[in-house]
């Protein structure tokens, strides 16, 4: 029996009766210019002077990145070929502190990546392309999900395939120069998309699309075992797909949010150490001054306060139909979020 199958039916016999998730509804307060292509994932970037002047990279799978202001305004467009998702962590480079910016791009099966200096500005990396695909793993199968991750041996990208592989790659730099290692690798039953790391948690969360959320250990020197965090069907995975997968960490509470594509909701699991996380809420993102969120791919947050608009931080979700047959994202106040949870 395949081990992640093994594990699944495993987990499944343990796991108790727990009460329906909370039903909650909230709308969006801004929404950002449409895309004629195709939004999938976003990305928020925390302005360290100024968390108010953040921004939300969305990457686009016909166009490239873009980058969007609180307000949803379209202040940076790279044309850098047919990024599916991207993710971020603070780096340093040439002994200065950037952000740097990962996206997996389908056009050549390639990790690319930008940097975003301390004033907003975003540029290319150098190098700018490297390939996603090892010779230490074959099979490997059209690029899709990515991810970053950090620990104390350094930072991470995460780069997955339909063919259900994931690969684990060390980035270090020299003088200001990328170089990426392979770290580590495991491989889920089927495709697989959504990802991200719980870097204070030492976790690796995958989401299998027509199967459920896995999570790892986040270090490359731990055996990549799989731990099932939800399987479809579900109370809050009632049917396919999982996609996007993000953390909402205040401090008080951890948030494991997940997006439900399949009924148009982003699902809320308390994290609690390495206990199995209990899926809380299914947050609905219904029609207001904005239309509702409807076929939600990709999905970001972040506890941080960005301004009077999202003082307990934001929840930014992909959305699908928008006026003019345009894609893009919305956003929500996390205080909207928090104000039907419990405490």
């Amino acid at each position: 029996m395949n081990s992640t199958i093994k594990a699944l039916a495993l987990c499944l016999l343990a796991t108790p009766v727990i009460a329906d998730p909370l039903a909650l509804k909230v709308t969006a307060v801004a929404e950002t210019e449409g895309t004629s292509g195709d939004a999938d994932d976003p990305a928020i970037w925390v302005n360290p002077a100024d968390p108010a002047k953040s921004l939300i990279l969305g990457a686009d799978k016909e166009a490239g990145l873009f980058a969007y202001d609180l307000t949803g305004k379209q202040v940076a467009f790279l044309p850098d070929g047919r990024l599916n998702n991207v993710d971020l962590r603070p780096f340093t480079l040439g002994g200065r502190a950037v952000t740097l910016v990962g996206s997996s791009r389908r056009d050549d099966g390639a990790m690319v990546f930008h940097v975003i200096e301390p004033d907003g500005t975003i540029r290319q990396a150098t190098p700018f392309a490297h390939p996603a695909a090892s010779a230490e793993v074959p099979g490997t199968t059209h690029i899709y999900g990515f991810a970053m991750a950090q620990d104390a041996g350094g930072t991470y990208a995460l780069v997955n395939f339909k063919s259900g592989h994931v690969l684990q790659y060390r980035i270090t730099e020299n003088d200001g120069q990328l170089a990426l290692t392979l770290v580590r690798h495991w491989k889920v039953a089927t495709q697989p998309e959504g990802m991200f790391a719980d870097d204070a948690g030492g976790h690796i969360y995958v989401g299998e699309e027509d199967a459920g959320i896995w999570r790892y250990p986040l270090s490359p020197d731990a055996a990549p075992e799989p731990f099932v965090v939800d399987a479809i069907p579900s109370a809050c995975l009632p049917r396919d797909d999982v996609e996007g997968l993000a953390l909402h960490d205040d401090g008080r509470a951890r948030w494991l949010v997940a997006s439900a594509q399949g009924v148009d909701r982003a699902a809320l699991y308390r994290l609690r150490g390495e206990d199995k996380p209990d899926c809380v809420a299914m947050v609905e993102v219904a029609e207001g001054v904005f239309d509702r969120v409807t076929e939600t791919d990709g999905l970001d947050a972040t506890a941080t306060p960005l301004g009077p608009a999202f003082p307990q931080g934001l929840l930014v979700m992909m959305d699908d139909q928008n006026a003019g047959f345009t894609t893009g994202f919305k956003l929500m106040n996390w205080a909207d979020i928090a104000a039907g949870l419990p405490k």
